[in-house]
């Protein structure tokens, strides 16, 4: 049976818990936080990213979240999976499937933010052009 892209999303969101801005901002500020941008590079340069966040392109999260893959990231980032891990990309479709996708290689504690990188900016909350500009969170 054929699916649409917003119902695999809908799909998704249920899957996974979703966070909003505010939550997630009074969560960085715990610094026991690992967002993940999964959005292209390109569109992180173009819009900026959210302070804190590692830059982990969505076709290759789960190559590198994998300690079974031969792309594993063994840097930090990955493999701790009682991590609380958040995920985002510019209005909530790939965050949500990149939740789903850390949670079904056993990450027990992900969300995806409500509306994405989109839905921070919205709510007024601070951005920056420099991925690697860290102020709490990961």
């Amino acid at each position: 049976m054929r699916k649409t892209v917003l119902e695999m999303w809908a799909e998704a969101n249920e899957k996974i818990e979703s966070v909003s801005a505010e939550a997630l901002a009074q969560e960085l500020d715990s610094g026991a936080v690992l967002l993940l941008d999964v959005r292209l590079p390109v569109e992180i340069e173009r819009r900026g990213t959210i302070a804190g966040s590692v830059p982990v392109p969505r076709g290759v999260v789960e190559w590198w979240a994998d300690p079974e893959s031969p792309y594993f990231r063994p840097d930090g980032v990955f493999g701790d999976f009682d991590q609380r891990v958040v995920t985002f990309c510019d209005g909530g479709g790939n965050g949500a499937f990149t939740a789903v996708a850390l949670k079904e290689l056993g990450y027990r504690n992900v969300a995806t933010l409500v509306g994405g990188f989109y839905g921070w900016s919205a709510a007024g909350l601070p951005t920056v052009a420099d991925p690697k500009a860290r102020s709490g969170g990961a």
